[in-house]
C-alpha cells in the first residue's frame, strides 16, 4: 500500500506532540454555592449543602439542587472520608501529564453526601486498590492550603493494612511527572 506513491516504509514517523506558543488567559468565578466549597478548602475543611426540597447532600455544593432547583441551605462540615466507586490504574504516560505512571484515579463517594469526588488514590499497590474500599483524605501541610482541591494531596485506604509506602519524590503527593 502507499501514498502519494510513497510505500509505508519510505514515510516518516507521524509527529506525536507539538509546541504551540498560545496563551489563554481567563477569570474564572465559582459563584456562592462553589465558593463555599473552595473557602472550605483553605480552612482544611469539606463543606457540603444540603437541598432542603428532596435531601440530596452535595460536595461540591452548587447554588441550587440540580434535582428541584431549590437553593440549598447553609454549608455543614463532613469528615472527607468515603469509599470508591469506580477506579482507573493509569499505566501510559501522554503529553502533560502531572504525575508518573502508574498512579490510581478513582471516583469516591464520600460520607454524608450524594455526589462522586474524583481524586488520586495512594499509599496503596494500585492492585489492591477495590470497589468498596473506605479512603480517608491527605492534606496538604496547612500552610499550603488554598482555595482549591489541591489543598487534598490524595486519599488513601482507611485500613492501615492496605497502606504502602510512597514512591520516591511523590510524598507531596502530586506534579512528579
Amino acid at each position: 500500500m502507499s501514498v502519494h506513491g510513497l510505500a509505508d516504509a519510505e514515510l516518516p514517523a507521524p509527529v506525536a506532540t507539538i509546541a504551540a506558543p498560545f496563551h489563554v488567559d481567563y477569570t474564572y468565578v465559582a459563584g456562592v454555592g462553589r465558593s463555599v466549597y473552595l473557602r472550605g478548602m483553605a480552612e482544611g475543611r469539606f463543606l457540603a449543602r444540603e437541598c432542603p426540597g428532596c435531601g440530596q447532600v452535595y460536595f461540591p455544593a452548587p447554588e441550587q439542587c440540580a434535582r428541584c432547583l431549590v437553593a440549598l441551605l447553609s454549608p455543614s462540615e463532613i469528615p472527607g472520608t468515603g469509599t470508591v466507586s469506580t477506579f482507573c490504574i493509569v499505566n501510559l504516560p501522554f503529553p502533560g501529564q502531572l504525575f508518573t505512571p502508574p498512579y490510581v484515579v478513582g471516583y469516591l463517594n464520600l460520607d454524608g453526601t450524594g455526589t462522586k469526588l474524583m481524586h488520586r488514590i495512594m499509599e496503596v499497590e494500585p492492585e489492591r486498590v477495590s470497589v468498596g474500599m473506605a479512603v480517608e483524605p491527605v492534606w496538604a501541610p496547612p500552610e499550603e492550603w488554598e482555595p482549591s482541591l489541591a489543598s487534598v494531596r490524595y486519599f488513601r485506604p482507611v485500613d492501615p493494612a492496605l497502606r504502602a509506602p510512597l514512591p520516591p519524590g511523590s510524598a507531596r503527593g502530586g506534579r512528579d511527572a
